[in-house]
């Protein structure tokens, strides 16, 4: 490895800004959804919003523990990396699907976040 590589622990501590976000995003669409539930009071949808809070806070907890385990692999010294063994196809293969994922997820991102600021012009305009 040359001086100006980063360590594969080095890129996943980089990397951990993606679960970091993702645990904020949850927990904070969590607590509408307990906000939500509470306004509604009682019954079905009240039950569901608890329900489905509860499982984003469980995505918000591992996402959390995903950062934290990748920030820790920072100090992780690099490991010798044969390669003869690397796969080149199928890393190809892998990390094409990822980039294909991370766009889709992007894309849905973007058209749930327009769709927030319509919802918050409308409380925000709302007489």
């Amino acid at each position: 490895m040359d001086a100006e590589e980063i360590t594969c622990g080095q890129e996943m501590a980089a990397d951990a800004e993606v679960p970091e976000l993702l645990a904020r995003l949850m927990r904070h669409v969590a607590g509408n959804m307990e906000t939500h539930a509470t306004w509604v009071g009682a019954g079905a949808e009240h039950d569901a919003l608890r329900i489905v809070a509860r499982e984003y806070v469980a995505i918000a907890d591992a996402a959390a523990r995903a950062a934290h385990a990748m920030q820790v692999m920072r100090d992780i010294p690099g490991a010798p990396h044969d390669p003869t063994r690397l796969d080149r196809a199928a890393l190809a293969r892998w990390m094409g699907e990822k980039i294909e994922m991370q766009l889709a997820l992007a894309q849905l991102l973007k058209a749930h976040a327009e769709a927030s600021t319509l919802a918050l012009d409308a409380i925000t305009n709302a007489r």
